[in-house]
């Protein structure tokens, strides 16, 4: 598969059959689903003055729902 990403920015052609393929470190599936982690914003830090909720999308394993070290934020890793 040949994908034309923006040749006007990048100049070339990619062709996908040169990438990695991702696989799930458990069970080796190759599918996966968006899924959401929710990180809460404190108030005293948050620039609307008000605690706020939001949404981090991450990938899991459509076959065992594992999510792979991967795909999460190294924050999120460090506590």
């Amino acid at each position: 598969m040949t994908m034309n990403v923006d040749q006007k920015s990048v100049g070339m052609q990619v062709n996908l059959n040169d990438a990695e393929d991702f696989s799930c470190e458990e069970c080796g599936n190759l599918f996966f689903k968006p899924v959401f982690t929710m990180k809460r914003l404190s108030a005293l830090i948050s620039p609307t003055g008000r605690e706020t909720m939001i949404p981090i999308q991450i990938f899991a394993c459509t076959k065992c729902d594992h999510v792979n070290d991967t795909f999460i934020r190294k924050e999120e890793t460090d506590s």
